[in-house]
Order: structure tokens, then sequence, then C-alpha cells
């Protein structure tokens, strides 16, 4: 069941109470990791009627690792000691799913989504942020989180060189601390999903991949983490993960490309319940047509203070407040903040008075002008957990079992309901 509601301030406080208890030493020497490439987007990005498009080739990189750096692994402890909590133990609901009586109120529920989930220090971030506000997330996994530079061999991308990627490869120091904070991600109840590997939006990248080519990156994601213990070796604690690539249940595609009619079919085959790589509006989802899978696309939301309107995801936001890039004077980078919480914010003020309509927020581990999205959504979070006591953060995985327990009549309803005008 949902916590009372309490205020912003002792939200704030147990955040910083959680994130100091999930925080684990850095080496002084530690170079800062996932630092995102400058990156100018094209003219197409923004046009001229006022909303920005995403423009997925100019997308700025969040590679994996820099070339030296590493942290020290920091395993939590679990009920057995062991550093994982057995398989099965997943914490149950925090929201039990019921159906809905025709004409009763849904939910609100808000999903916030992480693509890419390597950065160590922005993952007990979130981590804490769940904690404290008994919020759920689902991070997509970039599977090259997990394969060391010394192994990058083992990768054979689609149309691209062997042991190639748009993102780089892990300092292999890195991964064990990752399998840690996955292990600790899994049992709070938040989901892992996979991001896949390469990350190539190019002209030979996932845009452009046959079925077999996707068939190919599956079999290799789903590889690389059911046997990162063979590939990595890792010295000293008895690291396990309590999961393999069988409870992925969705994705999201790099850049959201990617041939429908040559990737769902595979994804489909995977037991995948949910595909996160589309555009849409601030309505009800919907099963896609010829598969089980529902459709749980970014939407389009005003940029407020920016006059524009773009996807609800922080690069796409990047776009319309910066020009795409990443870097800002610190006044541009306060205005960039407020623009994005005040956007997300306006956008869940709408579907909660309005449809009621599921809002999906997409974010990278990035610190992109001078963290701005990550204040603005940590903010984001915090606030409307305390301001809506009807609010539940939940996983994508979740959602499409709320769907799925529905009646398809009441759920016809729903999408019939306009998005909202705000």
């Amino acid at each position: 069941m949902r916590a009372p509601m309490v205020g912003t301030g002792a939200l704030l406080g147990a955040l910083a109470l959680a994130l100091a208890a999930c925080s684990a030493p850095v080496s002084p020497t530690v170079r800062p990791t996932d630092v995102a490439t400058t990156s100018t987007p094209s003219p197409s990005s923004t046009g001229a009627s006022g909303s920005a498009s995403v423009s997925p080739s100019t997308e700025p990189t969040v590679p994996v690792d820099s070339p030296t750096s590493t942290t020290s692994a920091s395993p939590l402890p679990t009920s057995d000691g062991s550093g994982v909590i057995p398989s099965g133990t997943k914490p149950a609901d925090t929201v039990p799913i019921t159906r809905l009586q025709p004409g009763e109120k849904p939910p609100q529920f808000v999903v916030v989504s992480f693509d890419g989930a390597c950065k160590q220090s922005l993952f007990r971030h979130y981590l804490a942020l769940g904690k404290a506000t008994g919020a759920r997330f689902t991070f997509f996994l970039s599977g090259l989180c997990l394969v060391p530079e010394a192994k990058r061999s083992l990768y054979h991308p689609p149309h691209k060189p062997v042991g190639t990627s748009a993102i780089g490869f892990a300092s292999a120091g890195n991964v064990p601390d990752r399998i840690a904070l996955m292990t600790t991600a899994y049992n709070s109840g938040h989901e892992i999903g996979t991001h896949f590997l390469g990350h190539f939006c190019d002209a030979k990248g996932v845009g452009s991949w046959s079925q077999a080519d996707w068939a190919s990156e599956m079999a290799q994601a789903k590889y690389f983490l059911d046997h990162w213990k063979e590939i990595n070796a890792p010295r000293g604690k008895d690291f396990r993960l309590p999961f393999d690539s069988s409870s992925w249940k969705g994705d999201r595609t790099p850049c959201l490309q990617g041939v429908r009619s040559a990737m769902y079919p595979v994804f489909a085959k995977a037991g995948f319940t949910y595909d996160a790589s589309s555009a849409g509006t601030l309505v009800w989802p919907r099963r896609l047509s010829s598969w089980t899978m529902w459709e749980f696309p970014l939407q389009r939301i005003k940029v407020i203070g920016f006059g524009k309107t773009n996807l609800s995801m922080d690069y796409n936001l990047l776009v319309a407040q910066n020009g795409g890039k990443i870097t800002a004077t610190p006044a541009q980078c306060a205005r960039i903040e407020e623009s994005t919480y005040q956007s997300y914010s306006q956008a869940l003020a709408a579907v909660h008075k309005g449809n009621r309509a599921p809002f999906f927020v997409g974010n990278h581990f990035n610190e992109w002008t001078c963290g701005a999205y990550t204040t603005a959504l940590t903010r984001f979070v915090t606030d409307s957990a305390a301001k809506y006591p009807d609010v539940r953060f939940v996983s994508f995985e979740y959602l499409a079992r709320w769907l799925d327990a529905q009646d398809p009549k009441v759920l016809a309803a729903l999408r019939a309901k306009p998005a909202p005008r705000y």
C-alpha cells in the first residue's frame, strides 16, 4: 500500500539519508565516468512551427566508461549475507493490481525510465530517490556496461567491425559495482530492461537492421548478461545476480530507431510484453497490432519557457532548450532545470486533471548542462509524490501487467479520451 503523504522537505531529507546509505567511497584518483561528448543537432531537429523533434543521428552519446575510470565494488548486505537475495524473492507490488469497474477513475501512473543505466553514481542517486519516495523505476541496461575493454572482441555487431561500439566498453573494475547496484535495484522492486548493446544510430545502425540482425543483437545482449561472471572473472566476493535475461519484459531501442516488422518478431520471441521505442501523445497506451506487446511511447509535451513541444525525454528537451549542446552557462543551466521541472510537472497536472493517461518520462544517466536534468527529475519525483496521493510511480513491467488485467471495454473507453489541452 502507498505510504501516507509527507511534505517535500521530509522527502528531501529522506533522500539525502538514503543517498548517503547507498553511496560507496570513490578513489580520489578516479576520473569521472560517462562524460558525454558534445553534439550539435542538425537543422531538422527544430522546426519553424515551434515543435522540436528528435534527431537520432546527433544524440549525444553517454560512453560506458572513460578509459581509466574505476570505482570500488560495494555490494549491499542482504537477508542471507551472500550479497544477493535468492531468485524469486523480488518484492511484491507496492500497489496491488485490481480490475477497474466501468466508469471507475484509474490510478495516475507515472513511469520514469533510464537509458543506459551505467554510471554508478547516478544509479545510486536514483536508487536513493526511489527509496525516499516509494517510486519504482525502469532501468534499460546498455549491455556493454558489463563487457570489459579487454573482451571487446566478444561483441559482433551487425554490419560493423568486430569489437566496435558507439558507446565504448566497460572498465573492468566497474563491473562488480554495477552488478551490486543492479542486484539492489532488482531486489528493491525496480525493473531491469534492455537498451541493447552498441547503440549504433548511423546509416548502418539499428534503423536499418533486419530481423536476423536484431536476433543476433538480442542473443548477444542476453549472453553478456547471463555470462557476465565468466566474462569478467571478478575477484573476492561471490557476486551473483538474482535475475537473468529471462526477466527482461521490454526495451527501448537506441535513438528510438528500428524497422518494426524486423524487430517486433524478435522481441515477441524473447517474451517481451512491451516496447518503449516510439513517439506519441498523452493518451492511454495501445496494444501493438498483431503482437501481444504494449506500446509505451515517449510523449509530446510542452517545453515550458521555450515556446516549443518535444518528447518527454531529457535529450529531446535538450534539443529544444539548448540546441542539443550539453554545456551551458550557469544562468542557462538554471533556466533549463526550471523549464524541465515545469515541463514534467505541467504535463502530469494535465493528465491528472484530464484523461488520467500514464505519463512517461525518459532520462539518460547524464550530467548535461550542469546536471540540470538530474536535478529537475529528482525535484519532479519528490514533489509529485508529496503533492498527489493518487500518483503511482511504477515500472513499465508493472504497467503492462496492470493493463493486461483490465477489461478490454474499460481500456477502450479510456483510450477514447483525448489528450489534454494545457
